[in-house]
């Protein structure tokens, strides 16, 4: 039963869209080696990020390498969903034109807010 004289709801970034599309991730081993090769590393355990500047400015792609001394493959596919989820909701906040390619190292699964501060501090 709605109430009448309830405030309406704010969504947050209304008109935004918060989806991730193809176009979004990093793909191919020939882009993702010259961003392994030549990107600029950050480390913040448990994520370290290359990151390389490209010449348009599109949206920001990303790949995500999970390392198998993570787990099995339904924990690693877990933490991937996490972190992308993270970066989902808060793609709109990080610098267009880069590709990132982010290495988890080994660590127990986080919730997604906790990936959304370490991807602020090695996606910046």
């Amino acid at each position: 039963m709605d109430n009448p004289q309830s405030p309406p709801t704010i969504e947050p970034n209304r008109g935004r869209a918060l989806t991730l599309k193809k176009n979004q991730r990093l793909g191919g081993k020939r882009t993702v080696d010259q961003v392994f090769r030549s990107g600029r590393r950050r480390t913040h355990h448990p994520i370290m990020a290359c990151c390389h500047r490209r010449a348009d400015n599109g949206l920001m792609r990303i790949a995500i390498s999970v390392s198998k001394k993570c787990g099995g493959a339904v924990e690693r596919n877990a933490i991937r969903r996490r972190i992308r989820e993270a970066y989902r909701l808060m793609q709109h906040e990080l610098p267009p034109g880069v590709d990132a390619l982010l290495v988890v190292r080994p660590h127990r699964r986080l919730p997604v807010v906790k990936y959304q501060d370490i991807l602020r501090c090695v996606l910046r």
